[in-house]
Protein backbone atom coordinates (compact mmCIF):
# COMPACT_ATOMS: atom_id res chain seq x y z
CA UNK A 1 0.00 0.00 0.00
CA UNK A 2 1.27 3.46 -0.84
CA UNK A 3 1.33 5.48 2.37
CA UNK A 4 3.57 7.83 4.25
CA UNK A 5 6.01 6.23 6.63
CA UNK A 6 5.04 6.66 10.23
CA UNK A 7 7.34 8.86 12.19
CA UNK A 8 9.26 7.48 15.14
CA UNK A 9 8.05 8.21 18.62
CA UNK A 10 11.14 10.30 19.33
CA UNK A 11 10.57 14.02 19.46
CA UNK A 12 11.13 15.67 16.11
CA UNK A 13 13.88 18.27 15.92
CA UNK A 14 12.70 21.84 16.33
CA UNK A 15 13.91 25.21 15.18
CA UNK A 16 15.93 25.29 18.40
CA UNK A 17 18.25 22.83 16.60
CA UNK A 18 18.21 24.20 13.04
CA UNK A 19 20.72 21.76 11.54
CA UNK A 20 18.91 18.77 13.02
CA UNK A 21 15.62 20.19 11.74
CA UNK A 22 17.08 20.61 8.25
CA UNK A 23 18.39 17.04 8.41
CA UNK A 24 14.91 15.84 9.37
CA UNK A 25 13.58 17.69 6.32
CA UNK A 26 16.05 15.77 4.16
CA UNK A 27 14.75 12.54 5.66
CA UNK A 28 11.21 13.60 4.70
CA UNK A 29 12.39 14.53 1.22
CA UNK A 30 13.82 11.03 0.79
CA UNK A 31 10.54 9.46 1.93
CA UNK A 32 8.56 11.57 -0.54
CA UNK A 33 11.07 10.68 -3.27
CA UNK A 34 10.57 7.00 -2.42
CA UNK A 35 6.83 7.52 -2.86
CA UNK A 36 7.38 9.15 -6.25
CA UNK A 37 9.52 6.17 -7.27
CA UNK A 38 6.75 3.76 -6.23
CA UNK A 39 3.82 5.71 -7.67
CA UNK A 40 3.88 4.53 -11.33
CA UNK A 41 4.03 0.83 -10.37
CA UNK A 42 1.34 1.28 -7.76
CA UNK A 43 -0.94 2.99 -10.27
CA UNK A 44 -0.30 0.24 -12.84
CA UNK A 45 -1.53 -2.31 -10.30
CA UNK A 46 -4.28 -0.40 -8.49
CA UNK A 47 -5.18 2.59 -10.61
CA UNK A 48 -5.52 6.10 -9.25
CA UNK A 49 -7.37 5.17 -6.10
CA UNK A 50 -7.73 7.02 -2.81
CA UNK A 51 -4.29 5.93 -1.59
CA UNK A 52 -2.66 7.22 -4.79
CA UNK A 53 -4.57 10.51 -4.61
CA UNK A 54 -3.63 10.95 -0.94
CA UNK A 55 0.01 10.25 -1.74
CA UNK A 56 -0.03 12.74 -4.61
CA UNK A 57 -1.63 15.35 -2.33
CA UNK A 58 1.05 14.80 0.32
CA UNK A 59 3.90 14.98 -2.17
CA UNK A 60 2.49 18.12 -3.81
CA UNK A 61 1.89 19.80 -0.45
CA UNK A 62 5.45 19.03 0.68
CA UNK A 63 7.25 20.17 -2.46
CA UNK A 64 4.99 23.23 -2.90
CA UNK A 65 5.40 24.49 0.68
CA UNK A 66 8.05 22.80 2.79
CA UNK A 67 10.59 22.31 0.00
CA UNK A 68 10.87 26.01 -0.89
CA UNK A 69 10.84 26.98 2.80
CA UNK A 70 13.69 24.55 3.42
CA UNK A 71 15.71 26.08 0.59
CA UNK A 72 15.02 29.57 1.96
CA UNK A 73 16.17 28.49 5.41
CA UNK A 74 19.48 27.37 3.98
CA UNK A 75 19.99 30.31 1.61
CA UNK A 76 18.80 33.05 3.98
CA UNK A 77 20.27 31.75 7.23
CA UNK A 78 23.20 29.41 6.64
CA UNK A 79 24.72 30.63 3.39
CA UNK A 80 25.44 34.24 4.48
CA UNK A 81 27.00 33.16 7.78
CA UNK A 82 29.17 30.54 6.12
CA UNK A 83 30.23 32.97 3.40
CA UNK A 84 31.19 35.55 6.03
CA UNK A 85 33.50 33.09 7.80
CA UNK A 86 34.61 30.86 4.93
CA UNK A 87 34.95 33.10 1.85
CA UNK A 88 36.38 30.20 -0.16
CA UNK A 89 32.98 28.54 0.15
CA UNK A 90 31.39 31.00 -2.29
CA UNK A 91 31.43 28.71 -5.32
CA UNK A 92 29.99 25.77 -3.37
CA UNK A 93 27.22 27.96 -1.97
CA UNK A 94 26.46 29.29 -5.46
CA UNK A 95 26.27 25.70 -6.72
CA UNK A 96 23.85 24.68 -3.96
CA UNK A 97 21.71 27.74 -4.63
CA UNK A 98 21.65 26.95 -8.36
CA UNK A 99 20.63 23.39 -7.54
CA UNK A 100 17.73 24.75 -5.47
CA UNK A 101 16.54 26.66 -8.51
CA UNK A 102 16.98 23.66 -10.77
CA UNK A 103 15.11 21.37 -8.37
CA UNK A 104 12.27 23.89 -8.24
CA UNK A 105 12.12 23.91 -12.06
CA UNK A 106 12.13 20.10 -12.12
CA UNK A 107 9.34 20.08 -9.56
CA UNK A 108 7.25 22.45 -11.67
CA UNK A 109 7.73 20.12 -14.64
CA UNK A 110 6.17 17.14 -12.84
CA UNK A 111 3.73 18.91 -10.50
CA UNK A 112 1.06 19.59 -13.11
CA UNK A 113 1.23 15.99 -14.34
CA UNK A 114 0.80 14.70 -10.79
CA UNK A 115 -2.26 16.90 -10.29
CA UNK A 116 -3.70 15.87 -13.67
CA UNK A 117 -3.14 12.23 -12.71
CA UNK A 118 -4.84 12.76 -9.35
CA UNK A 119 -7.80 14.45 -11.04
CA UNK A 120 -8.22 11.75 -13.71
CA UNK A 121 -7.19 14.02 -16.60
CA UNK A 122 -4.35 11.64 -17.48
CA UNK A 123 -4.01 7.96 -16.62
CA UNK A 124 -0.26 7.51 -16.28
CA UNK A 125 2.83 9.53 -15.54
CA UNK A 126 6.40 9.33 -16.79
CA UNK A 127 8.32 7.00 -14.51
CA UNK A 128 11.58 8.48 -15.85
CA UNK A 129 10.65 12.04 -14.92
CA UNK A 130 9.64 11.06 -11.41
CA UNK A 131 12.76 8.94 -10.91
CA UNK A 132 15.01 11.69 -12.26
CA UNK A 133 13.46 14.29 -9.93
CA UNK A 134 13.88 11.93 -6.97
CA UNK A 135 17.47 11.10 -7.94
CA UNK A 136 18.41 14.77 -8.30
CA UNK A 137 16.87 15.64 -4.93
CA UNK A 138 18.56 12.73 -3.16
CA UNK A 139 21.94 13.70 -4.59
CA UNK A 140 21.42 17.32 -3.58
CA UNK A 141 20.48 16.35 -0.02
CA UNK A 142 23.51 14.07 0.22
CA UNK A 143 25.80 16.89 -0.95
CA UNK A 144 24.38 19.23 1.67
CA UNK A 145 24.72 16.61 4.38
CA UNK A 146 28.34 15.90 3.49
CA UNK A 147 29.47 19.52 3.15
CA UNK A 148 26.92 22.21 4.07
CA UNK A 149 25.77 20.91 7.44
CA UNK A 150 29.28 20.12 8.78
CA UNK A 151 30.58 23.45 7.47
CA UNK A 152 27.70 25.30 9.12
CA UNK A 153 28.24 23.42 12.37
CA UNK A 154 31.89 24.43 12.48
CA UNK A 155 31.55 28.00 11.16
CA UNK A 156 28.41 29.25 12.93
CA UNK A 157 28.33 29.86 16.67
CA UNK A 158 25.65 28.34 18.89
CA UNK A 159 24.17 31.80 19.46
CA UNK A 160 24.02 32.54 15.74
CA UNK A 161 22.51 29.13 15.07
CA UNK A 162 19.86 29.77 17.71
CA UNK A 163 19.03 33.16 16.18
CA UNK A 164 18.85 31.55 12.72
CA UNK A 165 16.43 28.95 14.07
CA UNK A 166 14.24 31.68 15.54
CA UNK A 167 14.11 33.46 12.19
CA UNK A 168 13.24 30.18 10.44
CA UNK A 169 10.38 29.62 12.87
CA UNK A 170 9.17 33.21 12.46
CA UNK A 171 9.01 32.75 8.66
CA UNK A 172 6.81 29.69 9.13
CA UNK A 173 4.44 31.67 11.35
CA UNK A 174 4.28 34.43 8.71
CA UNK A 175 3.57 31.84 5.98
CA UNK A 176 0.58 30.43 7.86
CA UNK A 177 -0.83 33.82 8.87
Amino acid sequence: MLTLDTLSSAAAPSFEQPLEMLQACHDKIRRFCDQLDQLPSYIEQHGVNEAARNTIDGVVRYFDLAGPAHHSDEEDELFPLILERVPTAASRLEQLSAEHGYLHSCWNAIRDDLLALRDGKIHSISRNELEEFARQYREHAAAEESWLFPTAASAISAEEMSAAGQRMAARRIQQTA
